[in-house]
């Protein structure tokens, strides 16, 4: 079944918190999934290296923002584009004050 996700626009202020090192997002996503950092962008048929860590919302509950490995072409994609996933990505919880370790 394919898995959507929308861009969250004006993100780029955003800082991850965690306590350890590296402070990006890529760094939170790896922490919090415990997951090797995917070379390529998680986005389905992307072949691009893995840039950012981006903020997005899924269909389930646009209230939860995410972080997945993104290139920068589908980082900036528009957040009324559905960004379909490959297979198998795990999302990592992307609020600052709840899910920084």
């Amino acid at each position: 079944m394919p898995y959507f996700v929308y861009n969250l626009d004006g993100t780029s202020s955003r800082k991850c918190q965690c306590s350890s090192l590296p402070k990006t997002w890529l760094g939170h996503w790896q922490r919090g999934t415990n997951k090797p950092l995917p070379a390529k962008c998680v986005a389905k048929g992307c072949g691009r290296l893995v840039e950012v860590g981006a903020h997005v919302r899924d269909d389930d509950d646009k209230r939860i923002v995410w972080i997945v490995p993104f290139c920068q072409y589908h980082n900036k994609r528009p957040s009324s584009e559905p960004i379909e996933l490959k297979d198998d990505v795990t999302l990592c919880g992307g609020s600052m004050s709840i899910d920084c370790a």
